[in-house]
């Protein structure tokens, strides 16, 4: 179905009303992997920002993920509410994920300059958020307050873990080559949720777009974990 949504499947377990299980168990895929490669990019024997960054990144889009699973599945008893942590940490792992991939650029002058913007970015992008909020009616889309972090994740990402990538696959390492290669793969999430495109009731456009950001996340995990094996002194650190 595209361009629409199927109805929500709902069940009872323990005598609960709840909704989208699927969404429930890939949000929880996709949330433990993070928390995983959170704790590998941990285990790098490095103080270097870059890598302190990523690890914060992946705990942040963890917590998120996990959140946004209960936030799907209990959301007859939460409602809107229940999707604020998720909502609120898509911005902040975004930031974070910036800021990594600023820490490292090769001209130090810009690295204030660029890390000042993606600091204005998020508190645009919050004030955004909460006047959407403020302004909601019962009869709003309970998914328009999303609309401004799923497009500050598409703008974030692919400036940084993008274009910031192919730069640096050309100046510092080939091996951020998989960092840019997994924004390659997420990319199409954007497609899918905003043009609504749900393959099946039981595997929509909310699992089909974990999935896509579970590959997207362990090909940047990859490059990381690459990079480090170089044991590359970075200048601006």
């Amino acid at each position: 179905m595209i361009g629409a949504d199927f109805e929500k499947i709902q069940f009872v377990l323990f005598g609960l009303n709840l909704v989208e299980p699927m969404a429930f168990i890939t949000d929880l895929i996709m949330g433990t992997i993070s928390l995983v490669l959170g704790i590998k990019v941990s285990k790098i024997q490095s103080n270097q920002a870059f890598y302190i960054y990523w690890k914060s990144f992946f705990y942040v889009f963890a917590i998120g993920a996990i959140a946004g699973g209960v936030g799907h599945t209990f959301f007859n008893y939460l409602g809107i509410p229940g999707k604020f942590l998720s909502w609120i940490c898509g911005p902040l792992s975004i930031y974070l994920l910036e800021q990594a991939m600023i820490s490292v650029h090769p001209k130090e002058r810009k690295i204030d300059i660029l890390k000042l913007i993606s600091s204005l970015k998020l508190i645009v992008v919050f004030i955004i958020f909460g006047v959407i909020l403020y302004n909601m009616t019962e009869s709003s889309k309970p998914e328009l307050p999303f609309l401004p972090i799923a497009i500050n994740t598409i703008v974030g990402v692919t400036l940084s873990a993008g274009v910031l990538a192919i730069g640096y696959g050309k100046s510092i390492s080939t091996k951020f080559r998989y960092i840019y290669l997994g924004v390659i793969v997420m990319l199409p999430t954007a497609f899918i949720y905003l043009l609504k495109i749900n393959l099946h009731q039981w595997f929509d456009k909310n699992d089909l777009s974990h999935v896509l950001l579970t590959a997207g996340i362990i090909y940047f995990y990859i490059g990381i974990r690459k990079i480090s094996d170089e044991n590359i002194e970075f200048k601006a650190n």
